[in-house]
Formats: C-alpha cells, structure tokens, sequence
C-alpha cells in the first residue's frame, strides 16, 4: 500500500517538473559551440594540454601549480609499456639510426639532430637494463574553470605563463574541450584524440617529479591559528614552542599600519610592550 502511494507520488512529481535527487547532480544545460570553451551552467570550463617537458628536474614541476589559487582540475595518466618490447625497438632504432649517421654529411644540421636522437635511445636502453628502469608514456591534462569569461581566459594566460617559466609548454585544447574535460573527471576517460598531442616518454626516475599530492602550508597539531595562505587559502597553525621545530619562540611580524598586529600578538600571548618597529609604510 505504501509503496504504491509513493510510487504515485513520484509520478505525480514527474509531470510536475520535480525530479529526483540524482537529477540534481545533471546540469540543466551544457554548450558546446565555442570551440574554445564549454558552457556549463553559467559557468565556463577551458582545457590545456602539456605537450613537452624539460629534459631534466630538480624539483617536482607540478608544485607551483598546485599552490596557485586558481580553480581548475589536473588529471595525470601514465601508461606502462612492455620492457621486452622497448628494449627490442630501441635495439633496432639505435641500429638503423647509427648506420645513418655515418651515411650523413659532416655539415649537414640533420646529422646533429640524428645523433641526438641516437644518444637518448642509447641512454633509454641503459637504464632500462642496467638499473631497471621501466617506461612510461606521460599525459598531463588541465581543466579551468570560472563564472566570467574574461576571468577565465585572465586563468589560462597566467597558468600559461606560470607553466612556461618551469618549463612545460602547453597548448590549448581547441575544438578538443570536451575530450580534455572528460580526462580531468573522475570517470578518467582517456581518448586517443587528445593522446596523441599529450605523449611523451618518461622513466620511472622521472615519474617522481609528477608528484600531485603537494602543500605548502604551515601545520602544528599544537599550534594556535594565525590565519590563512594568501596563496592558496590553506589555514595556517603555528606552536611558537615546538622548540624541536623552531629554534626558539621568537617572531616577526610584518604590516602596515591598523592591519591588527598588535591584536595578533596578544592572541598568541607576546608582550606588546616587548614590540619594536610593528608598522611598514610602502
């Protein structure tokens, strides 16, 4: 009896435009005519595609990425490949490039391009045989997102330039939004349109400086609040008397003046009458 009453009631909500709760979660429309980005709810998404790398790393190269403050989703894929078989083609590439190369003239420019790639195939092989080394294609993909259009492509330049200055060149996913935005989701679906334009070889060395899981903010568990990052709004705890942390529980605080340092120092318990020099003028 009940539950044909709720089933009623359900039907009756359906003719009446009230759906159910999974139907929340569906946005009520998505455009996809600008091939530059998508509409979404009054909200606009842009994707980039990281086309190539530095040869080397010092760091991890997704970090400054990470700490910025700007909304968007990072999706990495890593596909193994078969270490038999990668060894057997680079035997056979190393060989015929190297057969090439003496065949070359001494002056011509694609000699020297010949040589480099003879080198990093040679290189490849031995790490993978000597210190076990295994080989990955690399894909990295990033989704922007904002409620403005100009506060959207305002993003894409600064993640541009911030991607350039460490040595990741990207290219925007033109025409190609909706593939990159499905690889940015967590369904991970990973098509061959936007594959071919994000791979790149990688060992498992290197694989280390994809590191996504990054914070830079500043935590004692017995730490008293003190405010938040500017950079990337994560709450900040300090416990000025971890002496195995921190050399002593001094501090210096900075800022203009009325910016409530003084009400600062009396929240973490400092004397004000011990303060020198509180105000900066700029």
């Amino acid at each position: 009896m009940i539950e044909n009453l709720l089933k009623k009631i359900k039907e009756i909500n359906y003719k009446n435009g009230i759906f159910e709760e999974k139907d929340d979660l569906s946005p009520s429309y998505i455009s996809l005519k600008n091939p530059k980005f998508i509409e979404i709810d009054n909200k606009y998404y842009s994707g980039l595609i990281v086309v190539n790398y530095y040869r080397e790393y010092n760091e991890l190269i997704l970090k400054k990425l990470i700490d910025t403050n700007i909304n968007m989703n990072i999706s990495i894929f890593y596909e193994k490949q078969d270490t038999y078989k990668t060894i057997r083609d680079l035997t056979y590439n190393i060989g015929n490039v190297g057969a090439s190369i003496k065949e070359i003239d001494e002056g011509r420019q694609d000699k020297e391009i010949a040589a480099f790639t003879y080198n990093d195939a040679k290189y490849i092989r031995k790490e993978m045989q000597i210190n076990n080394e295994e080989l990955y294609f690399l894909y990295i993909y990033i989704t922007l997102y904002a409620s403005e259009l100009a506060e959207l492509e305002y993003n894409i330049k600064k993640i541009e330039g911030l991607l350039e200055s460490i040595g990741l060149q990207t290219r925007k996913a033109n025409f190609r939004q909706e593939d990159v935005m499905l690889a940015c989701m967590p369904t991970g679906i990973h098509t061959s349109i936007i594959k071919n334009a994000a791979r790149r070889n990688v060992l498992t060395n290197g694989l280390i400086s994809t590191y996504p899981f990054i914070t830079s903010s500043v935590f004692d568990e017995e730490g008293i609040f003190i405010g938040t990052n500017i950079y990337n709004d994560s709450l900040i705890f300090i416990d000025r008397y971890n002496s195995e942390k921190y050399k002593n529980a001094n501090m210096c605080v900075f800022g203009t003046s009325g910016s409530r340092k003084i009400l600062l120092c009396k929240i973490i318990n400092i004397k004000t009458s011990s303060l020198r020099y509180t105000t900066i003028c700029y």
